[in-house]
């Protein structure tokens, strides 16, 4: 049984489609309602034993409580000190929806991610006035903002630095320095996104004009 089923992202391909990049023709009519009422069959049926969603914006999280007869428990997201997704916690939180931080450093090495989470000045300041590294104090601010932080390393050294973010108090002066930095968003994913058979004809319609 697993533990938690995620709908990755609100988008349908065809059962064909094994592409990492979707092509036009992969693309399926969207039927959200449908595709949840599968989720919640799969956990009446005992497979699983929550159901979520991942990328859902604010709008997508309200469309679907309006129909889901068991709400989503989590929406997996990409939230750091600079993507604060405020607006969507405060409808996540609404709704008893937890939200789930996955790049909380920005992706730093990935292709679609950036190192100015962990480098910018501002935030590396905050980091040195607690005897912390840049990650560190990424993992607290993500964790004193309430969300579920998703940490990702093989290697022994980290994962010990990472477990030591939970030692990290952070003060409000913190907390106020972070929401005053200018938001930028690293995982837009326009491969999803295109004008014939795509039900977002726009990066925008995608996320519901919220980037």
């Amino acid at each position: 049984m697993a533990d938690l089923y995620l709908v990755h992202w609100p988008v349908k391909l065809n059962p064909g489609a094994v592409n990492l990049l979707p092509s036009e023709g992969d693309f399926d009519e969207l039927d959200l309602e449908t595709t949840w009422f599968g989720m919640e069959k799969s956990l009446e049926m005992g497979l699983c034993r929550c159901i979520g969603v991942s990328n859902f914006s604010s709008k997508k999280i309200q469309q679907l409580v309006h129909f889901a007869s068991v709400p989503p428990v989590v929406n997996q997201v990409e939230m750091h000190r600079m993507w604060r997704q405020r607006k969507l916690r405060e409808v996540c939180q609404k709704h008893d929806i937890h939200v789930s931080a996955y790049s909380p450093l920005g992706a730093p090495g990935n292709f679609w991610g950036s190192n100015a989470v962990l480098d910018h000045p501002t935030l590396k300041s905050i980091a040195r006035k607690h005897n912390a590294t840049s990650a560190q104090f990424a993992l607290a601010w993500g964790l004193a903002e309430g969300s579920i932080v998703i940490v990702k390393s093989f290697d022994q050294r980290r994962m010990k630095e990472n477990i030591a973010a939970l030692q990290l108090t952070l003060d409000d002066s913190d907390i106020l320095k972070v929401q005053n930095i200018e938001e930028q968003k690293m995982m837009r994913e326009e491969v999803f996104v295109n004008e014939k058979t795509s039900p977002y004809k726009t990066v925008q319609d995608l996320w519901n004009d919220e980037i």
